[in-house]
């Protein structure tokens, strides 16, 4: 069961899209509870904690806030929700770079892009959600990979730092592993983890900003980045990010 949230100030449009998105997630075989707001300020935070994607309007008629306004909070409650932004100007595009969208639908091709994007998405999620099994001095433990911040080569010995979704820098969690960092970066490379430099494997997912000289985790880590494949590297993040 995943939680749906679609906000726009046109209810005819909403409407429309939790009957399209029902169809299709059918379809897909998954189930979700979808619940539609024409004003942002009515989302209750408890439904933005649980939120697993969200369809968002970027521009709201006659309010002071943008729908780039109303992610920042979606991401401050739930970090790893999907944000789909609904919009009739591309232009908007370059904002949503800040609260990471997943992607950019023009209203005027929602009707073709839909399913292609919520295949995308709930791909991602399950993806995200699925367990991924380590060995830490023999005993067998199950960490999520959007719990995974990075992993760093140790001399023989990979760790692996781990925070839980929306939970406070500070509180995260290492698991040593007898392992290289080649081996994690072999599993995960097309789950979402990306070797920005010798030692360290990072999880895209909660790269907040990649920058030549340094990368910017979401709870304000900063790794260093290799030079040699900075460009290389860049490329397959703005991909990733879609």
């Amino acid at each position: 069961m995943i939680r749906i949230i679609l906000c726009d100030d046109d209810a005819i449009f909403l409407e429309r899209m939790r009957r399209d998105i029902r169809a299709t997630l059918k379809k897909l075989d998954v189930e979700a509870v979808i619940q539609i707001f024409t004003e942002a300020e009515m989302i209750p935070q408890k439904t933005m904690q649980e939120c697993d994607i969200i369809f968002l309007d970027i521009d709201f008629n006659d309010k002071k806030y943008t729908g780039i306004d109303v992610a920042r909070k979606i991401r401050e409650a739930r970090k790893s929700a999907i944000i789909i932004f609904l919009t009739n100007y591309i232009e908007y595009a370059p904002e949503g770079y800040e609260v990471q969208a997943f992607r950019y639908a023009l209203k005027s091709e929602i009707d073709k892009k839909l399913p292609q994007y919520l295949r995308a998405a709930t791909n991602r999620l399950f993806a995200e959600k699925e367990p991924f099994q380590i060995n830490v001095s023999g005993e067998p433990i199950t960490l999520y990979l959007e719990d995974i911040l990075y992993i760093e080569s140790q001399g023989h010995n990979a760790v692996i730092f781990t925070q839980n979704p929306g939970k406070k820098s500070g509180t995260q969690k290492e698991y040593k592993v007898y392992s290289t960092l080649a081996r994690f970066e072999q599993q995960l490379s097309e789950r979402g983890f990306l070797r920005i430099q010798k030692s360290y494997l990072v999880n895209m997912r909660r790269l907040k900003q990649y920058r030549c000289s340094e990368a910017v985790l979401d709870n304000g880590i900063t790794l260093p980045v290799s030079e040699k494949t900075y460009s290389e590297n860049k490329k397959k993040f703005l991909l990733w990010r879609g």
